[in-house]
């Protein structure tokens, strides 16, 4: 960030990489305040290496199952053929829509299932704008563990 911006200017998620004036993207944002975020969660493509959560797995394939009627009256649901969920490494849980991964911490909580949730909602969408609206993305997570936990 340039010595110009304020630490209290206010912030505007943007997805490119570029902010628009008198703004920044999420990115410089939380590099800016020093929180360590993997770098392939800018630019959606995850690491090579897949550590797999097999509890995790399991949860999420039967949850998909349940979720499936209802996502699939859903504008832009599609159904991936396969998600696999893995261990995260970095500092904040990521979907890589080019390899159908999700990067999670564990499932110990209901916070962990909505984050699992969430990431899966990013990939069941990802051809569609949905698929990349934060607060749509949150909102169906949190439907979806709170219909089925």
């Amino acid at each position: 960030m340039d010595d110009s911006m304020s630490a209290y200017s206010p912030i505007t998620q943007t997805t490119g990489a570029r902010a628009a004036a008198h703004t920044v993207t999420l990115l410089a944002a939380l590099l800016g305040c020093g929180v360590g975020v993997p770098a392939e969660a800018h630019i959606g493509v995850g690491p090579a290496h897949c550590t797999p959560l097999p509890g995790a797995q399991t949860w999420l394939d039967r949850h998909i199952a349940l979720w499936d009627p209802v996502l699939s009256q859903e504008r832009g649901y599609q159904r991936p053929d396969r998600v696999t969920v893995c261990v995260l490494e970095g500092s904040l849980p990521f979907a890589d829509n080019r390899t159908n991964r999700v990067y999670v911490r564990g499932l110990d909580s209901t916070n962990d299932q909505i984050t699992l949730a969430h990431e899966y909602v990013h990939i069941a969408f990802q051809h569609f704008p949905s698929g990349h609206d934060e607060r749509y993305v949150e909102r169906t997570a949190r439907r979806l563990i709170a219909t089925h936990p």
